[in-house]
């Protein structure tokens, strides 16, 4: 049976990182990837839409996310900021308001209310601390519920509803509202940069994989790809770990799978009741990514709604067939992606002359691998798991976007989840009488 100092489970951003640290404190590492390919919940498919590469999974990252900005630039990544687009679309229950605020004069008060409430929020958040441990319990509550508590109502309520869905890619009674005002947190309290973190930020010019096979080729680990993990067996020696093909040894193993994936693979000893009661669970994480390509529709189009199929829908690029639209949907299932007839029913709640002539789309929620989008929590789940997903398990240890401080969810976090993990390991390897 091969031997390895590390056995890293995972080839995204958080397990490429680890293998990459890992190498240069001296360790011998094995990545095991389930996949036929590296990037784990970020996939750039090049020619998708005629040449026009589109990401599958991450997208945007901003400058405040330091870990991946210091990769891009440590590698010479090329990326572009976002165009700003003139103007937003409104969409109410599928009808377009012809105005450049979401609401009626009306309402012009109860959205000012709206942005106080946010930023008191967001001002309670230190987003370097556990959120755990910060007595945010009552901002950690479903996404509608804290709206209703801040008195929010009519298009003003329901637009930061939408718009806290869209983020989580959650449904309102599932998403926590803690979760996406860490945003705002993490932004330095800006609503602007908010959005820009969601939506309007820099985005990879060769795709996220460009970075992604950068550190690959920097780590010099090896890497089995096509090597699903069924069981991870650790005694006082090591760990077994066993996968589609085969066996393999290693000191320390470890684990950057979503969560939701844990319930898949046989522990011994058993992971600990924490871990698994979040694997059942899952994450709030379970709404849609869809692309399309359009005819019909403002070049410039960047459309939030309430009450509608997508909550957001945006203009990515113009090419000689139509305009690229990037779609979202907090609840997998609203929208049937691989139909270009049921994608136009959802766009044209937001452009009314939308013609779909392509779409292209990848069910995260059903992917074995995955079961879910990005991993926000659910109401409720910083109290109860917030610090035990990253926590060793004796020589098995957790990274992944779902482990990070700062920026949970994100490409940034997965990044420094793994540079954590890989110094949480090295550290042990040095107590168990390996390395300098």
């Amino acid at each position: 049976m091969d031997t390895y100092d590390v056995v890293v489970i995972g080839a995204g951003f958080a397990g490429l990182t680890a293998a990459r640290d890992l190498r240069e404190a001296g360790e011998d590492v094995l990545v095991l990837e389930a996949r036929d390919r590296i990037g784990g919940s970020t996939w750039y498919r090049p020619d998708a839409f005629d040449g026009f590469g589109l990401e599958m999974g991450g997208t945007w990252i901003v400058p405040q996310q330091r870990h991946v900005f210091a990769e891009v630039h440590r590698y010479g990544i090329r990326v572009a900021d976002s165009e700003l687009p003139p103007r937003m679309t409104w969409s109410d229950h599928g009808q377009v308001l012809d105005t450049l605020l979401p609401v009626p004069p009306e309402e012009y008060e109860q959205l000012e209310h709206v942005m106080r409430s946010l930023i008191e929020a967001g001002r309670r958040i230190d987003p370097e601390r556990p959120l755990s441990e910060q007595g945010l319990s009552d901002l950690d509550v479903p996404i509608r519920q804290w709206a209703e508590q801040q008195g929010l109502s009519g298009n003003s309520g329901e637009l930061l509803i939408s718009w806290f869905c869209g983020c989580a890619n959650a449904s309102e009674e599932t998403g926590s509202a803690l979760d996406v005002i860490r945003w705002l947190a993490a932004m330095d309290n800006s609503l602007w940069g908010m959005v820009q973190a969601s939506v309007l930020g820099y985005t990879f010019v060769d795709g996220t994989v460009s970075l992604a096979e950068a550190i690959a080729a920097d780590a010099g680990a090896e890497l089995r790809l096509s090597s699903p993990v069924r069981e991870v067996l650790a005694d006082g020696r090591g760990v077994t770990v066993g996968y589609d093909g085969g066996s393999v040894r290693a000191e320390r193993v470890l684990m950057t799978t979503p969560v939701g994936v844990w319930r898949d693979i046989r522990f011994e000893p058993e992971l600990s009741a924490a871990k698994q009661a979040i694997s059942r669970e899952n994450h709030a994480g379970q709404g849609q990514k869809i692309w399309a390509l359009a005819r019909g529709v403002p070049e410039e189009l960047s459309g939030f709604g309430w009450g509608t199929a997508f909550d957001y829908v945006g203009a990515m690029a113009t090419t000689e067939n139509g305009v690229v639209l990037v779609c979202f949907a907090p609840e997998d299932g609203r929208v049937d992606g691989a139909d270009p007839h049921d994608v136009q029913r959802a766009v044209r709640e937001f452009a009314p002359e939308a013609e779909i002539v392509d779409v292209a789309t990848h069910d995260w929620v059903g992917d074995e691998f995955s079961k879910g989008t990005w991993a926000t929590f659910r109401a409720g789940q910083f109290a109860e798991y917030e610090i035990s997903v990253g926590e060793p398990e004796g020589r098995v240890h957790f990274a992944g976007s779902h482990t990070a401080g700062r920026w949970r969810a994100f490409i940034d976090g997965a990044i420094e989840s793994g540079k954590r993990a890989a110094a949480e390991i090295s550290e042990a390897g040095r107590l168990d009488g390996r390395g300098t």
